[in-house]
């Protein structure tokens, strides 16, 4: 039996015929949102996801503060595919139209600013290293200088985890640790537990190694539920689990320490690897530093991933591998894998950990931090409809929106393009359909008046879209 398309797809395919029979040519605009609802007597929802199928089907592209323009010839918007395929391309595309662009300014973008990096002091260090040692230009390192790993052996040391100088591999970002990890654990086809939502990157690398993602709910405390991986391990072949409990990257969330050790015990039961991933630790709000579950890891199970990135900065975005039981493994595998490192890197920030100047550096940045994501919440509450819910994290900088009952938080992305702003929809992280209505912000830089437009346009984006959809 054949069914009738949805109305979002019977507006998209009317519009292609109509540009495929040339009246709007390559390079004209399309009428505005607003008028093609008028037009089709169609809801704004309607209109926008219609839309998404034309710029999904390359019949038309999205301009910011412009609009939308016919593009010529594409593939026409085609039947629905099954559901994970389509909920997999929809995520990438949306992936795709949030990353930040030069002519979009992203109000979930992580990177901090140059004003809260320890820039004169990675600057004098830098300096002093090349005046010790010119050599540092013309040579690499495989895995790690020794005297970086033992600054951050004893950084790991100050927050519970007995790890030497030799169980670290220093990589090229987190991202790169957390890649050498899975391909050290996992061959193709296995499963692994994934917390669900995960950061976009996680997803991606776990769909490109050809591995099977199984995921696990993540309650607001952060990490994972417990009984829901307890029950997954009892009836799955998992081969590794990736978390990131602490101050995740998605909503800022926490585990507490109870639940740190139930879920190392737990792993230890069923002797099942942990890739804990670990960029925020360093940012929390509390009295000291959230112990990583490694700090429980009493047979050493856990592959701990890290990086300095939110702390020293992207530009030297160096991350490791802390693992005593594969560390041998994982030298060869970089030595295979990986590009070499820069040793002019690892001196300016092994001399930086080692200077006490970096924990009064930590110790300002937690509270500028702290104190923009509260303006940040703050705005955001008193701007965005009625029913939305806007929680902080315990840490870090990042702020988990979840938009009343009727709002997609991907409807907002036209709207916001068009004034030049982005965000990262909730569906980006991942497949859970609640995730549909939320989004991530960053707090990372101050409020503004460039990023307090941009978050006033945000909110009139959904106030629009609840208004019609109600």
């Amino acid at each position: 039996m054949r069914h009738r398309p949805t109305r979002y797809r019977a507006l998209a395919e009317s519009l292609a015929a109509a540009l495929r029979e040339g009246r709007y040519p390559p390079g004209t605009q399309l009428p505005s949102v607003r008028q093609l609802c008028a037009d089709h007597g169609a809801s704004l929802a309607t209109v926008t996801h219609a839309l998404h199928e034309l710029e999904d089907a390359g019949l038309v592209e999205a301009r910011p503060r412009r609009g939308h323009y016919a593009r010529g010839a594409g593939r026409p918007p085609g039947p629905a595919a099954g559901p994970a395929i389509e909920l997999e391309g929809r995520r990438k595309r949306l992936v795709e139209l949030a990353t930040t662009r030069a002519d979009c300014l992203s109000l979930s973008h992580l990177a901090l600013p140059a004003a809260l990096l320890p820039l004169a002091a990675l600057q004098r260090h830098a300096v002093r290293a090349m005046a010790e040692d010119r050599s540092l230009l013309a040579v690499g390192s495989v895995f790690g200088s020794e005297a970086l790993r033992v600054q951050l052996a004893r950084r790991m040391a100050r927050a519970g985890c007995a790890v030497d100088a030799e169980d670290i591999v220093v990589t090229q970002g987190e991202g790169e640790a957390l890649e050498l990890c899975l391909r050290l654990l996992t061959n193709p086809g296995d499963a692994v537990a994934v917390p669900e939502p995960a950061a976009p990157r996680t997803l991606e690398l776990v769909s490109s190694l050809g591995l099977r993602a199984l995921a696990i709910p993540t309650p607001q405390d952060g990490g994972y539920s417990v009984s829901a991986l307890a029950f997954a391990l009892q009836h799955h072949d998992v081969r590794c689990c990736i978390a990131e409990p602490t101050f995740d990257s998605v909503r800022g969330s926490c585990m507490p320490d109870a639940k740190r050790e139930q879920l190392a015990q737990l792993l230890r039961q069923h002797r099942v690897p942990l890739i804990e991933c670990d960029s925020m630790g360093e940012l929390h709000r509390c009295a000291q530093r959230p112990k990583p579950v490694k700090a429980w890891d009493g047979d050493d199970r856990v592959l701990y991933c890290a990086s300095l990135v939110c702390t020293a900065g992207a530009g030297l975005n160096v991350g490791w591998i802390a693992s005593r039981r594969h560390s041998l493994q994982l030298r060869a595998a970089r030595a295979v894998h990986g590009e070499l490192l820069s040793p002019l890197t690892e001196a300016t920030l092994a001399r930086l950990l080692a200077d006490r100047a970096y924990d009064a550096h930590l110790r300002r940045l937690r509270r500028h931090l702290a104190a923009q994501t509260e303006a940040w919440a703050t705005l955001a509450r008193r701007l965005l409809p009625a029913g939305t819910r806007v929680r902080a994290g315990a840490g870090g900088y990042v702020l988990w929106v979840e938009l009343p009952a009727g709002v997609a938080a991907a409807e907002l992305l036209p709207h916001l393009r068009e004034h030049g702003y982005s965000i990262v929809p909730g569906a980006a992280f991942g497949s859970d359909e609640t995730f549909v209505r939320c989004l991530r912000l960053s707090a990372a830089h101050p409020l503004d008046a460039q990023r307090r437009r941009g978050l006033e346009r945000l909110c009139e984006a959904a106030r629009l879209l609840r208004s019609a959809g109600s």
